[in-house]
């Protein structure tokens, strides 16, 4: 993998969010998209965008390509928010370019809509459908939602759950089952937190005391000699 001497090329990703995803138009809002680099033996920077609003259907994003040769595997990251809190989970997007141009869909997941990606299965007949199981980690019967598709629809989709019903920074897991034979299928995401955790932003004064906590304790017997 070299750097390209001519100037780069652009790759382009377009975002794509679910057509029921609607933007909040008042208030502080702010779209912001990191690329890296990370197939080399440091996680190169390529790219840090932000923009005083929400951009929200589908639209394209680019970004600079330096590399003449060999594969490259870019880890895209972007979060949209509104007063200060996250509208979309935490997920990170990968962008591998074998050759130029490269154009790539990501498709984003807002609070309340999970794109889920299930492995190609065979050929069934529809009335022996794939069911995809959203649900708590350490209790598989505890579901948020649970859905069926035929192999024509089940490759990746939108579940829709229930913001209300979920602890926010918990991670939930999701399993597919092919219900003729019921063998596991791979689902992506297997895991992810549903609401993102959030936390508040501290003042100043406050991160200085959490210094000062943090630092090593240091008795007022140990400052003796060097008062006499």
């Amino acid at each position: 993998m070299s750097l390209l001497n001519e100037p780069p090329h652009n790759i382009t990703v377009t975002f794509s969010l679910p057509p029921e995803f609607s933007a909040p138009l008042d208030g502080d809002n702010e779209t912001v998209v990191d690329v890296q680099v990370i197939n080399t033996w440091q996680t190169l920077s390529i790219k840090h965008w932000k923009h005083p609003a929400i951009v929200d259907g589908q639209w394209n994003f680019r970004f600079p390509h330096r590399y003449s040769d060999g594969s490259v595997k870019y880890r895209v990251t972007i979060q949209l928010f509104h007063n200060g809190q996250p509208l979309l989970l935490e997920q990170d997007h990968f962008v591998i370019v074998h050759q130029f141009p490269h154009r790539q869909t990501l498709h984003l997941s807002p609070v309340g809509y999970l794109y889920v990606e299930v492995q190609e299965p065979e050929m069934i007949p529809p009335e022996q459908a794939i069911t995809i199981s959203l649900h708590e980690n350490e209790s598989p019967d505890v579901e948020l939602a649970r859905v069926s598709h035929d192999e024509r629809t089940a490759t990746s989709f939108y579940l829709e759950y229930d913001p209300e019903h979920v602890l926010p920074g918990k991670r939930y897991v999701l399993t597919g089952i092919e219900n003729r034979y019921h063998q596991r299928l791979s689902v992506f995401p297997e895991g992810i937190e549903l609401v993102p955790a959030t936390h508040p932003p501290r003042s100043r004064l406050l991160r200085v005391i959490d210094q000062w906590l943090n630092e090593p304790l240091r008795l007022f017997t140990d400052s003796l000699s060097k008062i006499r």
